[in-house]
């Protein structure tokens, strides 16, 4: 058949898409012209345009007009017999549809092909009126009953429900217009709907639906259907299969049409569709939003022999439930639950929330040139971190963004939700910059990659200088004004230059990132866990110091039978005061009071302002010797364990890498890559040092308000936050009664106590109007689970399940099992043969000191504590991240 012009009744797929305007075509068929010109596989197809319908309805259209007019629409009977009324009139038309469509038919269509006969209203099909089911459609219709299906068509457009929407969008009842797409019928196995965005929440997620048989039981939601949600590089994909029990098929029949037939057995739990289809429609879609440049809303078939066709394209139309998805929050507590498990006072809370904000937006400023236009974006940091139910969780979408600033984040975001221990990818509203500040933010990033000893070095002069100054102050007798000014100099100082922690961290991601892709060449590939090998065992990292003095400790106190009595006393107030007052115990003191000189501010939840740290109560540190002396532990042996995992695989590599120019960028990566991980940890510690500051600062606040008769004990100051507390002293405070606001206060957090939220929240609006308790636990009767090993090696021994680490006792040879863990956890790791933690990353404490240590490590083991009994056999793999038990 010779080409149509563009001024003819009848186009077909061959015309090319600059002959052809959207008004005579219709908004379905204008998307399969440019979705043939855009080069995806569309079946063939003509289009008889709108101005046939126009012409066939010129005259009836008067009386038309005067039955919509008169149809009372809140009268659905009335309204159901205007319908039929006018769907007589456009049959009664003398119009000859066949004489258009007959000639062509033949020339396009195989002899015996049976056809899909659908509306393409003009306006349809826009990103503000979709028009999606209110027309009629036909399938598998043969050639003898096309005029009968196209003038059903036609009909459709002023049936009851598509003149209920047009009264609703406010689009004209009687003018409508619409064009009519006859195509081959694709003989469909598989079927569905593929949405390039989230329609409910808009990120950047491909949300696919998947019948067996034709695409109309997923549309009309007549079959059950599979569920697939796919990330934009095709990283992470779940899958909802339910039993599948029927499908729509195409009748064999002469008479054509379509029935509902049951699907077999065999494949009724069978997925709809394998990992390369899905990958097919991941490609598919991205390149269709791609093409058309807003989200598509898109039908698909597998054929007969396994070819891939798009049926149509639309924008999606998203409702008011996605304009408001602008206000959906992404909460997640991976990684920040190491630092507060649990349930986190509002003193505390409201600490670590200012510091966040002022930390971070100091560090995304530090890679701009022109900073004018990230200041329009400050309130984005002050909410990174969120308290629901009194638990602290990362603000996602604002973290995203933020860090979306950072030159390539996108293709780094990977390594970054693997240091931070993010499971699940989330969309984010991306920042942009300037071409100028682009730049400047490559030059940036690229010199705080480079200058990672110089930045550590900054980072601890400036930090020793703060914290002299304050280390040693008696606060005993300073009054609150001069304890509040303090405060306010002291983290004023500190916020100067704590975002040289983010550009450690920074440099962290970049060199482990690194480090791990050259551990995957061809060459080292063999080893397994080579990356976190040659990580352990590093030397200068202050969160095992504390471990090797008590470990110390230990040794002295089992080489002398005096202290081992002492120290069995099981009174630990009692023991401390009689090494403080007796000559005898000079030696062991000394090494005591140096131990809490050098590490007394780190212990159990140490970020956690209201928790007590050794300084503050010293004889703690009776009970942690006690362990240790009972461990078997000796500074060598921790050693030696220590470095001979870190020995194997130097040599490893050293055998493997013969070239000498990729043994000098290996080397060049591993040592930073080492510096900034135990630079991260260091910085860590300084961290737990200002939290220690702060404790006594507030510890001694309270103890003046109880004394004024403002609370009714010291410890009621963490239930107030920060500006509260403050306020009161400078006189802004809004509310006077103390003690009523910490009662309020503490009848929240009974109840919040009671509560268990998900580790990952997605809320919307305000958030606490939403549900947030925990989904039921999963049951794994095989009694296995999979995490993310990061400490390579085979432990096995009994799962010491723990919940609150002050009531656990130290037991060698256990495993240690666990929702999350603390730098103060550390004296229960070192007696472990093994840990397993629920929350964690590759780079988080957890794993590590589970490095540090040589202790085979697991983390990410979602349900760990409520799957595994305590006491169980249980065995973990430290290179795999498997877990069983018995």
């Amino acid at each position: 058949m010779t080409m149509l012009s563009r001024s003819q009744d009848l186009l077909t797929y061959q015309t090319p898409l600059d002959k052809i305007s959207d008004r005579e075509v219709g908004g379905k068929a204008w998307n399969l012209f440019r979705l043939r010109h855009f080069g995806f596989p569309v079946p063939p197809w003509c289009v008889l345009s709108s101005r046939v319908f126009d012409n066939a309805l010129a005259r009836p259209r008067v009386v038309i007009e005067k039955i919509v007019d008169r149809v009372d629409f809140t009268d659905a009977p009335a309204l159901e017999e205007a319908a039929s009324r006018i769907k007589e009139i456009i049959f009664d038309s003398p119009f000859q549809v066949a004489e258009i469509l007959n000639p062509a038919l033949a020339d396009l269509f195989p002899s015996r092909a049976f056809l899909s006969i659908r509306s393409s209203v003009v306006g349809e099909d826009s990103s503000d009126h979709s028009f999606a089911g209110q027309m009629d459609s036909f399938l598998n219709v043969p050639k003898s009953n096309i005029e009968d299906a196209v003038r059903s068509v036609w009909a459709s457009a002023f049936s009851s429900r598509a003149l209920v929407y047009r009264k609703r969008k406010g689009i004209n009842l009687t003018r409508v217009s619409t064009a009519v797409i006859v195509q081959e019928m694709v003989q469909a196995l598989s079927a569905g709907v593929l949405f390039t965005r989230d329609p409910e929440s808009k990120e950047k997620k491909l949300v696919i639906s998947a019948a067996y048989g034709l695409g109309e039981g997923v549309v009309a939601d007549k079959v059950e259907s599979d569920t697939y949600r796919v990330d934009w590089d095709g990283s992470a994909i779940s899958r909802d299969v339910p039993v599948k029990t029927s499908r729509i098929a195409i009748n064999p029949s002469e008479r054509g049409g379509t029935r509902l037939e049951p699907v077999p057995v065999e494949m009724s739990a069978r997925p709809v569709l394998n990992d390369s289809r899905l990958e097919q429609l991941r490609a598919l879609g991205i390149k269709a939003e791609a093409a058309f440049g807003v989200p598509q809303d898109v039908e698909w078939a597998f054929d007969d022999q396994g070819k891939l066709f798009i049926l149509q394209s639309r924008p999606i139309v998203f409702t008011q439930c996605v304009a408001a998805a602008v206000d959906v929050r992404i909460w997640d507590n991976s990684n920040i639950i190491e630092s507060y498990p649990g349930l986190t006072l509002p003193l505390t809370f409201s600490f670590a929330r200012g510091a966040y904000e002022s930390t971070f937006r100091n560090e995304a400023l530090s890679f701009l040139l022109f900073k004018k236009h990230l200041q329009r974006r400050f309130p984005i940091f002050n909410n990174m971190i969120g308290l629901l139910d009194g638990r602290v969780y990362y603000n996602l979408r604002n973290w995203y963004e933020m860090l979306s600033y950072l030159p390539g984040f996108n293709k780094h975001k990977r390594s970054w939700d693997e240091m931070i221990g993010i499971a699940q990818t989330t969309e984010f509203p991306e920042g942009r910059l300037s071409p100028i500040n682009r730049l400047y933010a490559l030059a940036m990033a690229g010199w705080k990659v480079l200058a990672l000893r110089r930045t550590a070095k900054k980072f601890f002069a400036r930090f020793g200088r703060a914290y002299t100054q304050v280390e040693h102050l008696d606060l005993s007798a300073a009054t609150e004004s001069e304890l509040a000014d303090i405060y306010e100099s002291f983290t004023a100082e500190l916020a100067e230059h704590w975002h040289l922690t983010l550009d450690n961290d920074f440099s962290a991601m970049t060199y482990y990132a690194w480090l791990k892709k050259l551990c995957a060449s061809p060459r080292l590939s063999k080893y397994p866990n080579l990356c976190h090998d040659l990580l352990c065992g590093e030397s200068g990292v202050e969160s095992v110091a504390p471990i090797r003095s008590l470990v110390a400790l230990a040794e002295m106190v089992g080489q002398d039978p005096s202290y081992r009595a002492l120290i069995g006393h099981h009174d630990e107030r009692e023991v401390w005061q009689k090494i403080q007052a007796q000559p005898e115990h000079s030696a062991l003191r000394a090494g005591l009071e140096r131990h809490l000189r050098m590490f007394g501010d780190r212990g159990l939840e140490d970020l956690k302002l209201d928790s007590p740290s050794l300084r503050e109560q010293p004889e703690l540190l009776v009970s942690l010797v006690r362990s240790y002396l009972h461990s078997g532990l000796t500074a060598a042996g921790m050693e030696r364990r220590e470095q001979e995992i870190r020995i194997q695989a130097e040599k490893f590599v050293a055998r493997n890498l013969t070239s000498p120019v990729k043994r000098l960028l290996f080397c060049f990566v591993l040592r930073n890559a080492r510096r900034a991980i135990a630079n991260r940890e260091n910085m860590r510690f300084a961290r737990s040092r200002v939290f220690g500051v702060i404790k006594r600062l507030f510890r001694r606040l309270g103890e003046i308000f109880t004394q004024k008769g403002l609370l009714d004990s010291p410890s009621d100051i963490h239930y107030l936050t920060v500006d509260e507390v403050l306020g009161f002293i400078r006189g802004t405070a809004v509310t006077q009664n103390l003690k009523a606001l910490v009662q309020l206060r503490k009848s929240e957090y009974a109840n919040f106590g009671q509560r268990a939220p998900q580790e990952r929240v997605q809320t919307r609006g305000i958030p606490y109007l939403n549900g947030l308790d925990r989904d039921a636990v999963c049951t794994d009767t095989a009694k296995k689970l999979r995490g993310i090993g990061c400490s390579s090696g085979i432990a096995a021994g009994a799962a010491q399940v723990i919940s609150d680490p002050r009531l656990a006792t130290p037991t060698h040879g256990r495993i240690l099992v666990a929702k999350s863990t603390d730098p103060g956890w550390v004296f229960l790791m070192v007696s472990s043969n093994g840990m397993l933690v629920e929350k964690g990353s590759v780079l988080s404490h957890t794993a590590i000191i589970g490095r540090e240590l040589g202790i085979p490590t697991v983390v990410g083991a979602k349900d760990a504590t409520k799957l595994i009994p305590d006491g169980a056999r249980l065995s973990i793999n430290g290179t795999t991240g498997e877990a069983w038990w018995q």
